[in-house]
């Protein structure tokens, strides 16, 4: 069977408008020539094959793009004889017929790509599927108003020392989450002899305790999964992913959990990035809406969220059965692992399992943010910035990932990319996915370990920046935020390796080195004074501080 490829050029072509170059040639489709001619005009080359016609791969594209339901080949077969003029004619006139087609189909692509543009003008307009404008509450400041210079005077001025007790349990929650990348390691007599900590359990051994028959029922769905429909569809994919993100087998990170029995706190520590199931739950960052409050947030953090939530729930449930109103809940992880701790804080209340007095504020390590105007949450509930403590090193390109400047064209192949996006407030009005959320802990660590920020004093020092809420103080953080720029920062080979920027300003371990690296400092300037007031100060460093 013999067959016929078409070139046809991408660039849309609009019939119905005749330029004066081409208002006097003849119309090659109303006319009745020989197929030779047709050939010449129409670009046809014939291949010949003696295989069966292909079948088209499965695709991704959205059914009824051009509402096409023909089973015949393109060009007729070419190996028939020409008998007369009429038959000839009728060929012509077939072939042609197949251009007219391929001319309306280029007039219908160029019919959908403009109704797409124009529902998302609409949609941008209104910037939420509400439309009720809420979405569009989420401006880090009001560009008419606010025409703050942000240099290291002005931003420097917004910062505030983070206080003594409060570094010190910045500390102990740092090495908490480094030791969530080694868990198989931990010893029990480890955390009880620095923290007075008492091990609980983790996800590895919560893995190793699983029912057997548990476990094959899951590789038989994988399984049944793998083989049932080999022309899955993308929104099915999705969904599919999702629920790995949710199971316990595939959860993309691990956990484990200690108690602080002074103070009756149970501490829940999740690890980051550190599996190809946790860049997945990263990179699967369309927006949803977060526990029907209508607030986005990055899909891929919040369906890891669901599995590590109910993973959570026995032992939460547990703690405060134990202890009642004494009882308290910690939050905390490093990259992926601290955004996936704030959301489980947040579904606790958003689901009324227990109060906000029961839940400490959630501390992050380095973390992206993941909410579209997640203030709107806070305030639903009843809580303020204090809540959530967000700290990230000053050069860290994971805080910054979804909170930087995106440009236009970056910002038109994601909505391209994904149709959410379209219709999303934060890339439609600020140029970015998901804006921070909470205070601002930055550290600066030593010079020689990492150069300074050129918007922080020099010196090694951890700040805070407070009321995150006011015009003036989002415009600072957003300048701080894009500088460095991540693409700046990806654009140099130095970036990469084990000892390039990228992992130095984010690993877990340099998080803990800095602060400890402060805590030094602090104590070499106690030491140094006299000694009356040392034998006072001293006990400062064993004793514990709350962060609250």
């Amino acid at each position: 069977m013999a067959y016929s490829t078409i070139s046809v050029s991408s660039q849309p072509i609009t019939p119905k408008t005749e330029s004066p170059r081409t208002r006097n040639r003849p119309n090659i489709l109303n006319q009745q020539i020989s197929g030779q001619n047709l050939r010449q005009h129409a670009k046809i080359q014939r291949a010949y094959s003696s295989m069966n016609q292909p079948k088209l791969k499965n695709s991704r594209s959205p059914p009824g793009v051009f509402n096409l339901h023909r089973s015949s080949p393109f060009i007729p077969n070419s190996n028939k004889t020409d008998v007369g003029d009429v038959e000839t004619e009728k060929e012509a006139m077939k072939q042609a017929n197949w251009i007219e087609m391929l001319m309306e189909i280029t007039i219908q692509w160029v019919q959908k790509q403009d109704d797409e543009r124009d529902g998302e003008n609409e949609k941008e307009k209104r910037c939420d599927e509400d439309g009720n404008g809420e979405g569009c509450e989420v401006d880090y400041s009001d560009d008419d108003e606010d025409n703050t210079v942000i240099n290291q005077e002005t931003f420097s001025g917004m910062l505030k020392n983070v206080s003594w007790p409060d570094t010190k349990l910045l500390s102990k929650l740092a090495f908490l989450c480094n030791m969530a990348y080694v868990i198989p390691e931990i010893e029990e007599d480890d955390l009880r002899r620095f923290y007075d900590l008492t091990f609980v359990t983790s996800s590895t051994e919560r893995k190793a305790l699983a029912d057997e028959n548990h476990a094959k029922e899951d590789d038989d769905i994988i399984l049944d999964n793998m083989v049932a429909d080999t022309t899955m569809t993308a929104e099915k994919e999705k969904q599919e992913a999702a629920r790995d993100l949710q199971s316990l087998h595939s959860s993309p990170c691990e956990w484990f959990i200690c108690d602080d029995s002074s103070t009756y706190t149970r501490c829940f520590v999740v690890q980051g990035l550190d599996s190809v199931e946790s860049w997945e739950a990263l990179l699967f960052f369309e927006p949803t809406k977060f526990e029907g409050t209508g607030v986005l947030v990055h899909k891929g953090i919040y369906e890891a969220a669901k599995g590590i939530y109910d993973q959570f729930m026995p032992h939460i449930l547990e703690h405060m059965n134990r202890f009642g109103e004494r009882a308290k809940l910690q939050f905390t992880g490093h990259s992926v692992g601290g955004s996936l701790s704030l959301l489980v804080n947040l579904m606790l209340l958003t689901r009324n399992v227990v109060k906000p007095s029961a839940l400490r504020p959630v501390v992050t390590f380095g973390s992206p943010f993941v909410f579209c105007n997640g203030k709107k949450i806070l305030d639903q509930l009843g809580l303020d910035e204090n809540h959530v403590h967000c700290v990230m090193m000053h050069m860290d390109i994971m805080p910054r990932a979804f909170s930087c400047d995106y440009p236009n064209h970056v910002a038109q192949l994601l909505k391209r990319f994904c149709a959410t996006f379209r219709s999303h407030p934060c890339l439609n009005r600020n140029r970015l996915l998901y804006t921070p959320l909470g205070k601002m802990f930055i550290i600066q660590p030593n010079e020689n370990f990492s150069p300074h920020h050129p918007l922080l004093p020099p010196g090694s020092a951890i700040y805070i920046l407070e009321n995150t809420n006011l015009s003036s103080t989002k415009t600072a953080l957003r300048a701080f935020l894009n500088s460095p720029h991540p693409i700046e920062t990806l654009q140099h080979l130095s970036a990469y390796g084990s000892d390039g920027t990228i992992l130095r300003n984010h690993d877990s371990s340099n998080y803990l080195m800095a602060l400890n690296g402060i805590i030094r400092q602090h104590t070499k300037r106690i030491i140094t004074k006299p000694r009356e007031h040392k034998d006072l100060l001293w006990p400062l460093l064993t004793s514990q501080f709350p962060l609250y």
